[in-house]
């Protein structure tokens, strides 16, 4: 069993922080997890989003907040090295999170070309620049159509980026549980199969259930691509969440 998403941004870059993950990790029966920050979390990385900020006093607010706090790329290997450095019962891998921004592409590469990491992990978590997931009443007034259609087009813009890993979340457009008036399957679809000739996996993520929906599941299956799990664990007590369910689901379909 794997878990390959969980944050460690609530504590320092110590060593004893970063051993109570891998402790919990043992308790749960992982076999591997994946240790890692947002890329808001670096200051290399402020720079894509620059346009994000700029969108709204509420966006310029929230990344104002998080860049006081920010550590620098070198800080967090520096931090990764320590821990390379030990044996420990369970694999520990190090990556990254990062918010996926289609213009600032070139960077993003650019800031992640050394290999250094274990796992790139791409997220959408903007539509052009917009917060969706942050707060429902950001919606009103949207045409849902239109923000589920440019979702899916950044989805597969990051597969096809060949900078990820792992796709984070793939639906998280439907966090607020607000849809869109057309049939979802074919965007579902493109994207496994897109997915899937480039060597991407789906994240089944458990932070909220057990990964995607029922007809986005199905459709992923069908396409042969292949599946990542993660607790999307924020805290030491939610790694391996529901990891177990979730592999026996992936393994029985």
């Amino acid at each position: 069993m794997k878990d390959l998403h969980i944050h460690i941004e609530r504590g320092p870059y110590e060593v004893q922080w970063i051993e109570r993950f891998i402790n919990k990790a043992e308790q749960m029966g992982m076999e591997e997890i994946c240790l890692l920050e947002h890329s808001i979390r670096f200051k290399d990385f402020h720079e894509t989003f620059k346009e994000a900020r700029e969108y709204s006093l509420y966006q310029k607010r929230w990344f104002d907040g998080k860049a006081k706090s920010a550590h620098t790329l070198d800080e967090y290997k520096a931090l990764i090295d320590k821990i390379r450095s030990k044996d420990y019962p369970v694999k520990v891998s190090f990556g990254l999170e990062i918010c996926y921004f289609e213009q600032h592409c070139d960077l993003i590469q650019k800031l992640v070309s050394d290999g250094y990491f274990d796992y790139l992990i791409g997220s959408v978590h903007w539509v052009d620049n917009w917060t969706f997931n942050q707060r429902k009443y950001q919606w009103l007034g949207k045409d849902f159509n239109k923000i589920y259609r440019r979702y899916f087009a950044l989805e597969n813009s990051l597969v096809e980026s060949g900078i990820f890993d792992i796709i984070a979340h793939p639906d998280l457009i439907t966090c607020h549980s607000l849809y869109p008036d057309y049939d979802l399957n074919e965007e579902y679809v493109r994207l496994c199969n897109n997915a899937k000739k480039h060597n991407v996996l789906l994240e089944m993520n458990t932070s909220k259930g057990l990964g995607v929906n029922d007809d986005f599941f199905k459709a992923a299956k069908a396409s042969g691509v292949g599946f990542s799990t993660g607790s999307d664990a924020h805290c030491v007590e939610d790694v391996g969440r529901r990891i177990a369910e979730v592999t026996s689901l992936i393994s029985r379909s």
